[in-house]
């Protein structure tokens, strides 16, 4: 087995070099702290680990990154990650793993479900987690990172021989420049079943925020309090699909109202399955700019709290305003066929 790449950039807290050594003490590791001892990773499993202060920022990752950007989509090619964040604040640590993500994942790199420990300045976002546990919040902290490692090294990405991809959507047909983008991707994916729903306006009421037990109890029967489509079409439609894709026009620097819902609307039935074993993928449309603030919301949202993977290169990010523009930007083409490849490259086997 080759050495896990512990990369591990500027400065770091005595919880950190915990966490790390931890997780790690099972497993040979070589550490990578500043940029210039950054090197492509082809097919290996690699944890960040970060410390980030007050301000939200870690210089030596930023330089890290800028590295990876300039050079291309191949730098982690066959890599997978996961990441610890710890911070000085309550403030910046799941922004921070959400933007190191999308970068790396835009790089190459795919991530298992839930990829993320992380413990802000004062640790109370572990306390419910160290509850259930009956350990205290340091030793809770220090067994989900050598959880998470494992779960990484033991890690077999699922493939069907005909997988289904489960598309949602909220726009109309005639004007999305999202779906115009969308029809030519599926065009491509011969081999993959493809069930379509259309969350109408008005179809899909919001969370009410039950409680927990309420929450649980109609989980467990797969249903929700406000049942409606949800209940009838989404739940049996996500149990079943081995990926989901959300079909994402930039709505004010969010996705829109309506998917918002069924991602909140899906806790109920997080609580009883849970979506290890199910892809993400995501095609992100925006007028003028802010595609990968959108993207970062689907991996918080989905992958880091519903524990849904990511595979590599799991957005397709275009900007574009007036209707039918999306298919006039050049080289267009080339970047459906990539993506509708990556697509059937990461279900069929």
């Amino acid at each position: 087995m080759s050495k896990i790449r512990l990369i591990c950039p500027g400065v770091k807290s005595p919880l950190q070099n915990e966490m790390n050594e931890s997780a790690l003490s099972d497993y040979d590791y070589l550490e990578i702290d500043i940029a210039d001892k950054l090197h492509p990773i082809i097919n290996g499993k690699i944890l960040i680990s970060v410390y980030v202060d007050s301000t939200g920022i870690n210089i030596e990752m930023m330089r890290m990154l800028k590295k990876i950007s300039g050079f291309g989509q191949n730098f982690f090619e066959g890599s997978s990650a996961v990441l610890f964040v710890t911070g000085d604040s309550e403030l910046y640590t799941k922004s921070v793993a959400r933007k190191i993500i999308l970068y790396l994942n835009q790089a190459g790199v795919s991530f298992i479900g839930r990829p993320l420990v992380e413990a802000t300045g004062s640790m109370k976002n572990l306390t419910h987690i160290a509850i259930s546990k009956n350990l205290t919040i340091q030793e809770t902290t220090l067994e989900l990172s050598k959880e998470l490692i494992n779960r990484l090294m033991q890690d077999s990405p699922p493939k069907k021989e005909i997988p289904e991809l489960l598309v949602l959507y909220s726009s109309n047909w005639e004007t999305s420049n999202t779906l115009m983008l969308w029809s030519r991707v599926k065009s491509l994916l011969h081999g993959v079943n493809i069930k379509e729903i259309h969350i109408e306006n008005g179809s899909v009421r919001d969370c009410i925020g039950c409680p927990y037990k309420t929450c649980k109890h109609y989980g467990q029967q797969e249903r929700c309090y406000y049942g409606g489509i949800m209940v009838t079409e989404v739940y049996p439609a996500v149990l079943s699909c081995d990926a989901l894709l959300l079909l994402c026009p930039n709505y004010n620097d969010s996705i829109s109202a309506n998917l918002s819902a069924v991602i909140n609307r899906l806790t109920a039935l997080f609580r009883k399955t849970q979506f290890y074993d199910k892809y993400l993928f995501s095609i992100i449309v925006s007028g003028h700019s802010g595609s990968d603030l959108l993207a970062e919301q689907l991996i918080s949202a989905l992958s880091i709290n519903k524990t849904f993977r990511l595979p590599s290169g799991f957005t397709m990010m275009e900007t574009a305003n007036d209707p039918g523009d999306v298919l006039k930007l050049d080289d267009i083409d080339l970047r459906i066929n990539q993506f509708a490849e990556n697509i059937k490259r990461t279900l069929i086997k």
